[in-house]
C-alpha cells in the first residue's frame, strides 16, 4: 500500500488532524493521540493498513495509478448515456442593463454578429421531438434542462409549455426530469412560481450583488431604475415553494454590501444556497476585478461569514465526486440558441464562438466538423496533471481552452482554474465547521 497523491493533511490548533482525499472526497478527523501514528503510516514509516484509511482512499494499492483513474473517469462521463443535458436559450433579449453583462462584453470580441432573438414555435416543436428521440435512443437515467437567456422569463409561457411537455415524456419513459432556470428574478411572482413548479421546474438561480445600494448600481433595468427590492421580495416568496440558489458576483467594491446581504438573509431566515462567483469585466468597464488568487481568499472569508451568520447553513462543496468540470465535452450535452443553432457551452451564446450544428425542424441534429474540437480537446494540461486539486476541478474551464487554443479569441495561458486551487484547505475546514449541523439533521 502507498499514500494517495491527493491527500491533504491539516493540523489543527487543538492537536487533531484533518485528512482529506481529493479522489473520494472523504474527510477524516484524527484525534490528537493518534496523529503521529497516522502520519507515520501515511509516510510509510509504519507498515500498517487501517481499514478506514483504505476505505477513504488515503492509502491505495502500490500499483494503482490515480492520474489514469481521473482521466478514465472523465472519459467515461464524456461518453456516458446516463445523462442527457439540454440548455435552451429562450431569448437573447433582456429587461436588464447590467454593468458587467457577459453578452454585452461578447459583442466586443465576437466573431459573428450578435442578434436579439426569441425562440420560435417551430424550434420549440423541434426540441420536443428531439427529447422524445433522445430518450428512446439513449435511455438516460436523468434528462436535465437549463432554461437560459438573456432573461428567460421574458418567454415565461413558452418555458412552461416546453417543461410540461418534457416532464410528461420523462414520466412516461420513467426517466428523472431535472430542470432549472437561470433568471434575474425580476419577473417572478407567486403565480409564476406555482406555474413553474407545476411544469416540473424545481430550481431557480437568481443573482443579487449585495444589498440595495450596491446591487442597484450593477443590476439595473433598461430604464436605469434599480431592481433589488423587487427581486428580494420575489425570492422570499419563491423560497417557500421551490429551491433557490442566490448567485453573488464578488468585486473589490461590494464585499461589505455582500456581508449586509448575508445579514439580511439571516434575519429573514431564507432557506437558500449561496454561490459566490468571481466578478469579471472587460478593461473598458470601470469595475475592478479580483485575480483568481485574490478571489479565493475572499471566497473563504465570505463563506465563513455565511456559516457564522446563518446558523442553519450547511456548507459542503465535496458532496459530489466530480466527473468533469462541466457538461460541455459530453457527447450528450447541447446548448440550443433561440434560432436553433447548436453550441457546446452557454458561454458561447452572444456571438463569441461558432456553432457546432443546427436543430432541424424534424427534431434531428445536424452537426458539423466543429463538434470534434470539443470531443477531442484534452482538458488536462501538464500543470493540471501535477495539481493536488485536479480531481475537483478536472482541468478547469473548457470554453477558455477552446477560445484560446482553437479560435484565438482570448489569450493563451489565461488561468482556467477554480479558486479551490488556492483555498482547498480553507474549504475543508469550513466543511468540518458545519458537520454538526448535518449530524443534527439541520438542512438548508
Amino acid at each position: 500500500m502507498k499514500p494517495s497523491a491527493y491527500n491533504q493533511l491539516i493540523e489543527k490548533n487543538d492537536g487533531s488532524l484533518l485528512l482529506f482525499n481529493g479522489i473520494t472526497n472523504a474527510i477524516l478527523k484524527v484525534e490528537k493521540g493518534h496523529v503521529e501514528k497516522i502520519k507515520k503510516i501515511l509516510s510509510g514509516e509504519i507498515k500498517e493498513e487501517p481499514e478506514i484509511l483504505e476505505k477513504g482512499g488515503f492509502i491505495i494499492k502500490e500499483d494503482k495509478d490515480e492520474l489514469s483513474e481521473i482521466i478514465a473517469k472523465y472519459k467515461r462521463f464524456q461518453f456516458s448515456d446516463k445523462y442527457y443535458h439540454l440548455t435552451i436559450t429562450m431569448t437573447t433579449s433582456c429587461n436588464f442593463n447590467c454593468k458587467y453583462c457577459y453578452q454585452s462584453q461578447a459583442k466586443e470580441i465576437s466573431i459573428k454578429p450578435f442578434k436579439i432573438r426569441n425562440i420560435k414555435e417551430n424550434t420549440i416543436d423541434s426540441i420536443i421531438t428531439l427529447v422524445k428521440d433522445k430518450i428512446e435512443e439513449k435511455k438516460p437515467e436523468v434528462f436535465s434542462v437549463t432554461f437560459w437567456g438573456g432573461e428567460p422569463l421574458l418567454e415565461k409561457e413558452k418555458i412552461i409549455y416546453i417543461s410540461k411537455k418534457i416532464k410528461n415524456i420523462c414520466e412516461i419513459e420513467a426517466v428523472k426530469y431535472d430542470s432549472f432556470i437561470i433568471t434575474n428574478g425580476y419577473l417572478l411572482d407567486e403565480k409564476t412560481i406555482n406555474d413553474l413548479k407545476n411544469a416540473g421546474i424545481e430550481k431557480l438561480i437568481i443573482t443579487l450583488d449585495g444589498i440595495e445600494e450596491t446591487h442597484n448600481k450593477l443590476r439595473i433595468l433598461k430604464n436605469g431604475k434599480g431592481t433589488f427590492e423587487r427581486i428580494y421580495e420575489n425570492i422570499k416568496i419563491a423560497t417557500k415553494k421551490i429551491f433557490v440558489k442566490i448567485r453573488i458576483n464578488v468585486f473589490p467594491h461590494n464585499i461589505n454590501s455582500i456581508k449586509k446581504l448575508i445579514d439580511k438573509i439571516s434575519e429573514d431566515k431564507l432557506k437558500i444556497e449561496i454561490d459566490l462567483r468571481q466578478g469579471e469585466t472587460t478593461d473598458n468597464n470601470k469595475l475592478k476585478s479580483f485575480t483568481l488568487k485574490e478571489f479565493a481568499k475572499i471566497e473563504s472569508e465570505l463563506y465563513n461569514y455565511i456559516i457564522e451568520k446563518i446558523e442553519y447553513y450547511n456548507y459542503n462543496p465535496f458532496l459530489k465526486i466530480n466527473q468533469a468540470r462541466c457538461d460541455a465535452t459530453s457527447i450528450n450535452s447541447l446548448v440550443i440558441d433561440a434560432d436553433g443553432k447548436l453550441y457546446k457551452c452557454w458561454g458561447e451564446i452572444g456571438g463569441i464562438s461558432k456553432e457546432i450544428g443546427e436543430l432541424k425542424e424534424n427534431g434531428k441534429i445536424e452537426l458539423n466538423y466543429r463538434k470534434n474540437i470539443w470531443i477531442a480537446i484534452d482538458p488536462f494540461d501538464e500543470e493540471c496533471k501535477k495539481c493536488k486539486v485536479l480531481p475537483y476541478c478536472m482541468g478547469g474551464c473548457i470554453l477558455g481552452k477552446v477560445m484560446a487554443e482553437k479560435y484565438g479569441v482570448i489569450e493563451r495561458g489565461r488561468e482556467r482554474c477554480l479558486p479551490i486551487k488556492y483555498n482547498l484547505k480553507d474549504m475543508i475546514l469550513l466543511t468540518e465547521k458545519t458537520h454538526g449541523r448535518r449530524k443534527n439533521g439541520i438542512r438548508k
